[in-house]
């Protein structure tokens, strides 16, 4: 269960915002240092370069922020909380968070894509500028009483050998309940967390793949738009986004 404090952090480039983050770790338990990465083709992801997407489109993408919600590392004797909502803005770099869990081995890490539906129906004037839900983010919208749970932005050519001034944009923002999603990702090894020592684990969004996937191929120069009236839409950038994930 989570404390009676909303646990949440506000990411930008190794900004920690959890009321754990300066407490000393106790006999028994250790710190997990969760980072949350971009890369494109492996390499690590940078906004507003020129990129080529599956159809070889160049692409540069200028902006990436997005919610989690219900992070958790999974072991043999249950789950651990890390996070409940953060926003990361992977446009600036990777996002990280620290919290102190049990020591133990644990295997994997589940997820949610999004603001859980209970904290998107909440008022976002309850909370205060640092909060990642709070209205001062510009993630709320209004009209649809919820948050945006990804926001994509930038822009694209269709000619992968142009070298003129891209204007063409996209604009791929996912929201409302249907599109909030979990996920568990299993670790290549045991992520061991010892007591008083941390221990780093790492989700990476490989952005490269946000355009397809093994059953779905989007065309950028004809879906570039998604604004929450497109559901049919952002739930297929939605998997996208999901199965583009990876622990280590």
């Amino acid at each position: 269960m989570y404390p009676k404090n909303l646990l949440y952090a506000y990411a930008l480039i190794g900004i920690c915002a959890l009321p754990a983050c300066h407490k000393g770790t106790s006999y028994g338990e250790g710190m997990v240092r969760l980072h949350v990465t971009g890369t494109w083709e492996g390499q690590p992801f940078q906004a507003s370069q020129e990129h080529h997407d599956v159809l070889n489109h160049r692409v540069f993408v200028d902006g990436l922020k997005l919610y989690l919600s219900d992070v958790q590392l999974k072991g043999p004797s249950g789950q651990e909380d890390l996070l409940e909502v953060g926003l990361f803005n992977l446009t600036v770099g990777e996002g990280v968070s620290l919290v102190k869990v049990p020591a133990g081995t644990y295997g994997s890490l589940l997820f949610g894509l999004g603001v859980r539906p209970d904290l998107n129906m909440s008022d976002p004037s309850q909370y205060a500028a640092g909060h990642p839900l709070s209205v001062s983010n510009g993630t709320y919208w209004t009209w649809a009483s919820g948050y945006r749970f990804v926001m994509f932005d930038g822009r694209f050519d269709t000619d992968p050998n142009g070298t003129g001034t891209v204007l063409p944009t996209f604009a791929i923002h996912s929201g409302k309940n249907d599109c909030y999603t979990t996920a568990e990702r299993l670790a290549p090894s045991p992520i061991h967390v010892e007591p008083g020592d941390t221990t780093d684990v790492y989700l990476n969004f490989a952005v490269d793949r946000f355009f397809y996937t093994q059953s779905d191929t989007i065309d950028i120069s004809t879906d570039n738009q998604s604004h929450g009236e497109n559901l049919t839409l952002a739930l297929r950038f939605t998997d996208c986004f999901v199965q583009s994930t990876t622990l280590h």
